[in-house]
């Protein structure tokens, strides 16, 4: 096992936790990679790793991964050191996407990219569920896996106690959510049910448009009977 704390090293090891064999500062066109943490950075030959330990940050372009710990893994095939699979965010855990003040972000106590399936698996801990926000809609479950187009997040699957919301305007709960980016969609299954001030409505799939603003939602064979409950407009519960 190695520890090593030149900016060298560093700048070599911020390459390899975001997947991208290293390239010399002289001949790189690509936008530069970089790999910051207060305490130190670890290279374990045994265990095929290199960590970043104390308010890690990793940041290519607009894709930012923290934490407490950064830790990335590699097959080491050919004596490769730059074959990475795996990448592990755990404590305070931040990721974003997108430009300073516009990035979709994602948030939870641990995150584990898979590198190969470009997805990043999200969860929570005793203080707080993992969380996907983007704009003033946000998305909490207890477990949620976010699916990568190089450095956006393309789509997002969320299992276990699911909540919506819409910038306070709409609120939404289901077992499971599947959120697309592309059209700004989220679809609930499952014990679904929108609540908007007093007013709600329930079934067991859902499909909401956050655009538009427009939700609809329908019954299943088991439960084919939709149910809504409507107040008066002063919007005080009787």
């Amino acid at each position: 096992m190695s520890q090593v704390r030149t900016s060298t090293f560093l700048l070599t090891a911020a390459l390899f936790f975001l997947g991208v064999g290293y390239t010399a500062p002289a001949v790189a066109e690509d936008v530069p990679l970089e790999i910051t943490a207060d305490q130190a950075l670890e290279w374990n030959q045994t265990a095929k790793t290199y960590t970043a330990r104390g308010n890690a940050k990793a940041q290519q372009g607009d894709f930012t991964v923290s934490g407490d710990t950064l830790t990335a893994a590699y097959e080491g095939k050919n004596n490769s050191t730059s074959d990475l699979n795996k990448v592990t965010a755990e404590g305070h855990v931040v990721i974003l996407s997108g430009q300073a003040g516009k990035a979709d972000r994602a948030e939870g106590a641990k995150a584990v990219y898979d590198i190969t399936g470009s997805v990043i698996t999200l969860t929570g801990d005793a203080s707080r569920r993992p969380q996907v926000t983007r704009g003033k809609d946000v998305l909490i479950a207890d477990e949620i896996k976010v699916f990568m187009n190089g450095q956006e997040m393309e789509r997002a699957e969320a299992m276990g106690s699911v909540q919506i919301s819409t910038g306070g305007e709409q609120k939404a709960s289901g077992d499971k959510a599947i959120y697309t980016k592309a059209t700004n969609i989220a679809e609930l299954i499952g014990t679904v049910k929108i609540m908007q001030g007093y007013n709600w409505i329930e079934g067991d799939y859902a499909k909401m448009n956050l655009t538009t603003k427009v939700s609809t939602i329908t019954g299943q064979k088991n439960r084919p009977r939709v149910k809504g409950i409507f107040y008066p407009s002063s919007g005080k519960k009787k």
